[in-house]
């Protein structure tokens, strides 16, 4: 596996969002609203970023195939933001400008190093994923659970590519340097679990997650993270998902 394969999965995966079901009728009732709406404006900022600074990073690289895979991933997470902007519009829920916590992951993805900014979205990507996935059994719009479903097929094939990456990374430092720094990420996932409980526990417990069960679910999927890191032989590229045609123009 290179970065080159990286750079084809996702100009393969450019229709992951193309047939969702826009014209669902379904409006969020105003109790899910309460549960959701706070959450839902907070992480279409999460995933708005136009990632010039890792861009820059990236070209730093001697391998041009990550530049163009990095581009990919940014374009994906621009489409979510797209999608989830669009799915706010049309429950009249607005948009937020800006989200302090947001603003906190951008801080710490601009400051150090490339692992230190690959690290930090990695973290946003094992809990993201625990997130959707609550937040698909927190309301009965069927736009928004196709939607989280599909947020979460992309955010755990962007955690497979970001272990490879590091996997890449990791031959420049020492054993006991890597050590030190998977310590210090398992705190920061930790930490970021933390907050997102904090601030958005509504929608966890409406979709069925209690603190135990929240944790546990971002301690899985950081485990998972580990054991990629752990064992790079395993990991893998899931084919794109094909958009289904109508079932009339299937007939046809």
């Amino acid at each position: 596996m290179t970065f080159a394969d990286w750079a084809r999965y996702f100009r393969a995966n450019h229709a992951h969002l193309a047939d969702l079901s826009w014209d669902d009728p379904y409006q969020l009732t105003q109790r899910e609203k309460r549960a959701a709406g706070r959450s839902l404006q907070h992480f279409q900022r999460f995933e708005t970023s136009e990632g010039q600074q890792l861009q820059r990073r990236a070209a730093a690289l001697p391998d041009p195939e990550y530049a163009a895979a990095i581009r990919g991933l940014i374009s994906e997470e621009g489409d979510h933001s797209l999608a989830l902007g669009r799915f706010l519009d049309q429950q009249g829920l607005p948009r937020l400008r800006r989200s302090w916590v947001n603003t906190a992951f951008r801080g710490l993805r601009r400051w150090g190093s490339l692992e230190t900014t690959v690290r930090v979205l990695l973290t946003a990507e094992v809990v993201g994923t625990v997130y959707f996935r609550a937040l698909y059994h927190a309301s009965f719009s069927g736009l928004l659970q196709q939607l989280s479903l599909r947020i979460i097929r992309d955010e755990q094939m962007h955690v497979n590519f970001q272990c490879f990456t590091l996997t890449q990374l990791r031959p420049r430092a020492s054993r006991l340097g890597w050590g030190l720094r998977q310590l210090l990420h398992g705190g920061l996932t930790a930490g970021t679990a933390l907050v997102v409980w904090l601030c958005f526990n509504r929608t966890l417990w409406a979709g069925g997650m209690g603190p135990v069960g929240f944790f546990a679910a971002v301690a899985e999927e950081w485990d998972r993270a580990c054991a990629l890191l752990r064992h790079p032989e395993t990991i893998c590229i899931n084919p794109p998902r094909t958009p289904q045609r109508p079932v009339a123009e299937r007939a046809a």
